[in-house]
């Protein structure tokens, strides 16, 4: 990979996590992990990434009260790189998802402890009046403001129950497919509306999606939105068809990088949509062994 190719990647993390990346000497960056702006991983690239694993430097943290264990998160980071780098693939975006996912985690099992130092400050023990009224969900006549044990907060994971492309980067612009199953227009428009409230595909700048759906009647259901990319949800919907996929919705959704790429960003639209109905197992078996067959007699 180029130097120039190196600022496209990077460039396109930027477009979908702004200000999250920073060049502090050539091939050397800082980068900021979304949702956790005091930790800053430095990384050094070679000129032969991506076929080469990058180097972790230093993690920076600018909030130790927050991050107390800074040796943990630096091996978790390593770790992390490790596990998930590929040779020849480009790995940032990756890394981000992954870690993101993992520092959410660190963070939770903090405040866990928190309370539990709390608790034991206070000496709650399971003979105590108070923990017995929370067992039968009463209001307990000891309040202890910094403790919350009977609070529960339902979070829903917009990105639950899809199945997402490989990330397809180009100058600049970055495409990712996303496919799940579903059995009426509602329930495809309802994914929908959840998956772009997803922080990350929030700042995607378009989202183009399509829908098959067959009744077990054999009514059918079809059609996509452009969202702003023309003619690209026809495309896609095209793309379904030929597969003979249905009772599946697809959404791709692009970041603009900056720089305008033509006719290959429908090329790009396709290879995501494909990959994500292909993992997700969404394609009728008797296309797909007519075209491992049409390839065969090609060959001969």
């Amino acid at each position: 990979m180029t130097v120039e190719e190196l600022h496209d990647e990077v460039s396109a993390i930027d477009a979908i996590f702004p200000d999250s990346t920073s060049e502090v000497a050539p091939q050397v960056y800082n980068l900021k992990i979304p949702q956790h702006d005091d930790l800053e991983i430095q990384m050094s690239f070679s000129e032969n990434y991506p076929d080469e694993i990058p180097t972790v430097i230093q993690i920076l943290n600018n909030n130790t009260r927050k991050y107390a264990d800074k040796n943990y998160l630096e091996t978790q980071v390593k770790e992390t790189l490790s596990r998930i780098f590929h040779k020849g693939e480009v790995c940032i975006f990756e890394m981000f998802t992954e870690l993101e996912d993992l520092l959410e985690k660190y963070l939770n099992k903090n405040v866990k402890n928190d309370i539990q130092k709390d608790m034991d400050e206070l000496k709650i023990t399971g003979d105590t009046t108070e923990e017995k009224e929370l067992a039968n969900n009463k209001t307990p006549t000891i309040k202890c403001p910094s403790v919350q044990a009977n609070s529960k907060t339902v979070v829903i994971d917009p990105l639950e129950g899809w199945i997402q492309s490989d990330p397809i980067i180009d100058r600049g612009s970055t495409f990712i497919g996303y496919a799940r199953r579903v059995d009426s227009v509602e329930e495809a428009v309802g994914y929908l509306d959840l998956l772009v409230t997803d922080k990350k595909i929030a700042k995607s700048a378009h989202n183009i999606s399509s829908w098959r759906i067959k009744k077990e009647n054999g009514t059918q259901y079809q059609d996509c939105d452009d969202d702003g990319e023309t003619a690209a949800g026809g495309r896609v919907l095209h793309l379904l068809t030929m597969m003979d996929a249905w009772n599946v919705i697809v959404v791709v959704s692009r970041w603009f990088g900056g720089t305008h790429i033509g006719p290959d960003r429908f090329k790009h639209i396709n290879t995501a949509a494909r990959d994500a109905v292909v993992k997700g197992g969404f394609v009728n078996p008797n296309v797909q062994s007519n075209n491992a067959n049409n390839v065969r007699k090609k060959k001969k």
